[in-house]
């Protein structure tokens, strides 16, 4: 549930309040803004969202040394999905990493429709990966995992609830965020419909540098964009919940600036994160930058400092609220634009493949030369309902082990005796051999009137284990009732081994 003026007000003058959720932005009534109106939507658990982040300085470099990224100007908007809204569960980087995935999939381009689950991906990270079962939040590294060692659902199958549980959904999910069961996070477990459904995976993720010139790497020659998440200042991003004066101005544009000392300061006291999608830059965008009292800064000539270069970043704090101002027609509302800077200082960030989907074998055209039970087996769907296949299935089986003799032409043979008669429409046999050297091993199939088969010959392949699967066709409309033979012959020397036993399937 959204939380009301009041709490909000607490929040903005709670210093030692560590936010742990980040969610649906809420106008609220605050004095820190010039028109009263302050956006502040919940944030997410910064130590959460950074576990296992490695220092830049430990990451390979994605751009080459002499690479030039033009155009200045660069983005990756019209493959992206639409804007969403998390509401007010502490669920950004689930949201953030759902945008990477279904723009992965408009990209690779042969679903390029697919609307996933941020539901069930929140689950699969709780469940499935085990991470942070005690909150709502959790990491990019996580929620990739998930998807990639287990993948999600499409929304249809479990639609997103934009609000977390209560004491009316879940006589548990009460009190302190860290004692409530993780089914309350969740918001309990998927429903049949999705636990059957189809799940959708990515390629495995890895941690990319923040500096400037890898993550445009990365966009540029990959074409992919990347998820980012960390420190979070209040006043650079024009926060409700910040001690410092914000700028609803920028707040509508999107822009989020490199902190002031003071803000740097006032957010430290209460440690917050956010979670979003790189999905291009601009080299040329100039913005003035703000002190502590939301006055712009000047150098000491009296001219305004401004912060030039800035990442395109697709936020999850829904429409009509922030980010709704923008100067280039094509940024679509809710998207802005977050300092280079600010992201290689107080960032890290993950990237991943687009998806690769296989051409499915085309279905074999169908031979007017098969006749069921006999090139074609009774088991062929095509042949399920033919006259020629009208009968029954009958199963007969030996399993005393018999040993294979070795270098012997007469090897062993193991009998099954038939009761009844008629003939065969079909004849299926299944059989277990260890032996030392299953190379050496000729399989043949007696029937009742002395004739015989061979199903495996010799080969001289090495392997210690043969288990033989066979349809035989060519018995069609012999005799079924008497005895049935298995002769296994080792005609090489050296080697021995045993037969385990036999099945014979008859339909007739």
């Amino acid at each position: 549930m959204a939380m009301n003026t009041k709490q909000w007000w607490l929040l903005a003058i709670g210093a030692s309040l560590v936010l742990a959720s980040c969610g649906e932005g809420t106008e609220v009534e605050g004095p820190n803004t010039d028109n009263g109106a302050v956006f502040a939507p919940p944030l997410e658990n910064l130590d959460t969202l950074l576990d296992g982040a490695p220092e830049n300085a430990s990451l390979q470099n994605e751009a080459k040394g002499d690479e030039v990224f033009a155009p200045t100007n660069y983005d990756l908007i019209a493959l992206q999905s639409p804007t969403a809204n998390q509401g007010s569960r502490g669920v950004c980087s689930i949201f953030a990493a759902v945008a990477l995935m279904e723009h992965l999939y408009i990209k690779e381009g042969t679903y390029p429709d697919k609307d996933f689950s941020e539901q069930y991906l929140q689950w699969s990270a709780k469940f499935e990966v085990n991470s942070f079962p005690n909150t709502s939040g959790s990491s990019s590294t996580y929620n990739l995992r998930a998807i990639s060692d287990f993948g999600i659902v499409e929304e249809a199958f479990w639609p997103y609830e934009s609000r977390p549980w209560g004491a009316s959904d879940d006589e548990r999910c009460v009190g302190d965020e860290a004692e409530r069961p993780t089914e309350c996070h969740t918001n309990g477990h998927p429903p049949q419909e999705a636990v059957d459904a189809e799940k959708w995976k990515l390629p495995s993720s890895r941690w990319i540098s923040t500096r400037e010139r890898d993550i445009k790497a990365i966009m540029k020659n990959k074409g992919t964009a990347v998820v980012a998440g960390g420190d979070f200042f209040y006043q650079s991003w024009n926060h409700g919940a910040s001690s410092l004066p914000t700028n609803s101005e920028y707040a509508r544009k999107g822009y989020v600036l490199y902190p002031n000392e003071a803000d740097k300061a006032d957010s430290r006291e209460r440690p917050a994160g956010h979670a979003f999608l790189l999905v291009g830059w601009d080299d040329t965008l100039t913005v003035e930058r703000l002190d502590e009292n939301g006055e712009v800064m000047l150098d000491e000539n009296g001219e305004p400092l401004t912060e030039t270069g800035f990442f395109i970043f697709k936020n999850s704090w829904g429409t009509g609220s922030w980010g709704t101002d923008h100067a280039d027609e094509r940024m679509p509302d809710g998207y802005g634009y977050i300092s280079y800077r600010y992201v290689e200082e107080f960032l890290s960030a993950r990237a991943t493949d687009i998806p690769v989907f296989e051409e499915p074998e085309p279905e074999p055209e169908p031979n007017p030369d098969d006749v069921c039970g006999e090139t074609l087996s009774c088991r062929e769907d095509s042949c399920v309902d033919s006259p020629l296949c009208d009968g029954e299935w009958e199963s007969f089986s030996n399993l005393d082990e018999f040993e294979i003799p070795d270098n012997d032409p007469n090897g062993v043979i193991s009998t099954i005796e038939v009761p009844g008669e008629g003939p065969a429409m079909e004849v299926q046999v299944d059989y277990i051999i260890e032996h030392s050297y299953a190379g050496d091993l000729e399989v043949r199939l007696f029937i009742p009137s002395g004739e015989h088969v061979v199903l495996q010959e010799a080969d001289q392949a090495a392997g210690t284990e043969l288990e033989g699967s066979f349809i035989v066709t060519s018995l069609q409309g012999e005799e079924t009732g008497g005895n049935w033979s298995l002769q296994v012959v080792d005609s090489f020397g050296a080697d021995t081994g045993v037969v385990l036993g036999w099945q014979l399937t008859i339909l007739r």
